[in-house]
């Protein structure tokens, strides 16, 4: 998970959904104001109906000349929104994009897996942008923040048996994503050699 310690004035808004629009939602308070946020492509397919109250995290950006309000479904989003936006290069906007293409769990697998292509798939992120957020972020995450899995939080895999073991993988015809997610869902990876998270993990695919 990314983690960024970032005072907000407005934690979180919480109303009924007034109108979910192609790139935000309104919601209405109970005392009768309606918020509109700006949110990712995935938050807003995971909205539920208008007339449904609802709870989204928030991120105030403020700027001489504008002031709006982002909103997210967890903190794992909006954690991952302020550390994008920190990245040279990327605004709100371009963060928002990134999110839009790319959930929190596949973003994290791109830097692990140093897949630049997949993050300037996003709407108005070029190459050099990409390489930047890889960069910037890597030393961020790790394997076991994805999917927010607590059984692993506490733990340190030797990171160069997940490399060899996702190296391999890719030898075989996988993609870098498709090697790290089969990874991820191996059991007990912790304690195995190479070659045994190898065999795991393709049984995973």
């Amino acid at each position: 998970m990314f983690r960024n310690g970032v005072f907000q004035m407005i934690s979180y808004v919480k109303g009924l959904i007034s109108e979910i629009n192609s790139e935000s939602v309104v919601v209405e308070t109970s005392a009768g104001i309606g918020f509109e946020l700006v949110c990712s492509t995935n938050t807003l397919r995971r909205l539920p109906d208008p007339g449904t109250e609802i709870k989204l995290l928030t991120y105030l950006y403020v700027r001489e000349d504008i002031m709006m309000l982002y909103g997210f479904m967890d903190k794992r989003e909006r954690e991952t929104f302020i550390n994008l936006i920190a990245v040279s290069g990327i605004g709100p906007k371009g963060a928002i994009a990134i999110l839009s293409e790319l959930t929190v769990d596949e973003l994290c697998m791109a830097i692990l897996s140093q897949d630049a292509k997949a993050i300037s798939r996003a709407n108005g992120i070029g190459g050099k942008t990409a390489q930047r957020v890889l960069i910037d972020l890597k030393d961020k995450i790790a394997l076991e923040d994805m999917g927010g899995d607590e059984d692993y939080a506490d733990t340190k895999q030797d990171e160069s048996v997940t490399t060899e073991a996702a190296m391999a993988l890719t030898a075989l015809g996988y993609s870098n994503m498709d090697a790290l997610r089969a990874i991820k869902k191996v059991e007990g990876k912790d304690t195995m050699t190479v070659e045994q998270l190898i065999k795991a993990a393709l049984k995973k695919i």
